[in-house]
């Protein structure tokens, strides 16, 4: 049994934890001169810092302050943050994850979480970075609500901004400008975080050459699994990292629902230790794969932050994860909007060229193989091919090799393939001959040959 101490509402609040449930109060780093740090006892979904200087609505912004800069401070607005604790500088393969920042210059409100994207129009982030919420959120293992929470509607969506890139936006230049602005939100109408903190954000315009990541819709994340945490939340090091970060090796330590010695895990989150803090919300846990399998929710270790050690309150933390797979039907629904096929784990990219589309090289197809077709008119003509490597052909098609490739391949362009073992060249299937024929229907040639010979030299003989 543990006592929590926290706030709620403004109001000191001490809760006795039985089984794990606990007080879920949400970081919220918004700066607002004179107001203290307030306790947490789980982690900061959403970084928001206040008072930047607005120009303009056309996302025109000046000052450090912005974006969590040298953050000192908390309001409760219900802007919450989530950094990554003890990682690494993030690589280019992980391009697909995003800043997701809003801002409303009429009402002064600037935060800013992380995102995932999913296709050259759509993100996929928590709830709440995109929704007036509260900072705090206490769950029970079923999911339902104790103490905050309560969402009182999403944002405006053209308030909602995403930066691409690994490189953090130089906000104390004169003019921001973001890669893309939001157009729709698609929630499930939910009233509460708890069991319910994931969201998707379609833009208005598709941002050129995205980079997006593959999910994992069809199956479930295991206990123990290691997953990659990815985001721009602050570090150990850093309130604001100038280089997106992740860190790796993570291990999955409760699925829900399950009851824990840190917090109850409702059914559609699982828990992690040390990982995320404030500003990661809204990012992705990536399995080995690459596929994500979770969004950051809440999380963190009961401690007070210190503005001078900002990542106090995450080290050592138990960190709450949203499953993507329990909200597969809400995540298609988003993609037949932007009408984009999902990309599923293990899968080729959908974007990617099929079997049978015309290519030049094998990076624009789903197989990675673009080659030349057999049973095409000229060789020079090339096609991406289907792999049948691990994978049977379907229809009348066989699985042919062709230089290091398995493919699959039509009997007819199989057989204008040179075989190197029959003795011939490119035939039709039952007209080339097998080693064994060759000499006999030669010597048959020759010996038709002498016949007519024979018969040309006796009619030349006779009277």
């Amino acid at each position: 049994m543990a006592t929590v101490s926290a706030r709620v509402l403004g109001r000191a609040v001490s809760l006795t934890a039985r089984g794990g449930v606990r007080l879920c109060q949400l970081m919220n780093e918004r700066l607002i001169p004179g107001v203290p740090l307030t306790s947490c006892v789980l982690v900061p979904l959403l970084l928001a810092c206040a008072s930047p200087t607005v120009r303009s609505e056309k996302f025109e912004l000046s000052g450090s302050e912005l974006l969590g800069i040298e953050c000192s401070g908390i309001e409760n607005t219900g802007r919450v943050a989530s950094p990554v604790i003890n990682g690494k500088n993030s690589e280019a393969t992980q391009d697909a994850v995003v800043l997701l920042v809003h801002f409303n210059p009429k009402e002064g409100q600037i935060s800013a979480c992380t995102g995932t994207m999913l296709t050259d129009r759509l993100v996929l982030t928590a709830r709440h970075c995109v929704a007036d919420a509260d900072e705090s959120a206490a769950c029970d293992v079923r999911g339902n609500p104790i103490a905050q929470g309560a969402v009182r509607g999403n944002y405006k969506p053209e308030t909602l901004f995403v930066f691409v890139g690994p490189n953090r936006p130089d906000f104390s230049s004169a003019t921001i400008k973001a890669d893309g602005k939001g157009a729709t939100i698609v929630d499930d109408g939910s009233t509460n975080l708890c069991n319910h903190d994931l969201a998707l954000l379609v833009l208005n315009t598709a941002i050129p050459k995205a980079k997006t990541a593959a999910i994992r819709l069809d199956d479930v994340v295991k206990k123990s699994e290691i997953l990659t945490a990815v985001g721009w939340g602050i570090t150990d090091k850093t309130t604001a990292p100038k280089i997106r970060q992740q860190r790796s090796g993570i291990k999955v330590v409760a699925i829900g629902p399950e009851e824990t010695n840190a917090v109850p895990v409702p059914p559609n989150e699982f828990e992690v230790g040390e990982s995320i803090c404030s500003g990661d919300s809204g990012g992705p846990g990536l399995a080995s794969s690459g596929a994500i399998v979770g969004v950051v929710s809440r999380g963190g270790n009961a401690r007070e932050p210190d503005p001078q050690n900002p990542s106090l309150s995450c080290v050592d933390g138990a960190n709450l994860y949203t499953k993507v797979a329990p909200f597969k039907t809400l995540i298609r629904a988003a993609y037949a909007l932007v009408q984009a096929e999902p990309w599923l784990e293990n899968q080729p990219d959908p974007r990617l060229m099929k079997s049978g589309a015309s290519c030049t090289d094998g990076a624009e197809c789903q197989s990675a193989l673009c080659l030349s077709d057999p049973g095409t008119p000229t060789s020079a003509t090339k096609t991406c091919a289907q792999d049948c490597s691990t994978t049977a052909c379907g229809g009348s098609q066989t699985c042919s090799s062709e230089g290091n490739a398995r493919v699959c391949r039509t009997p007819t362009a199989v057989a204008a393939t040179p075989q190197a073992d029959t003795g011939c060249a490119v035939t039709r299937v039952g007209q080339c001959p097998n080693r064994a024929e060759g000499p006999w229907r030669a010597l048959a040639w020759g010996l038709a040959g002498l016949w007519m010979v024979a018969r040309g030299l006796a009619r030349r003989r006779g009277p």
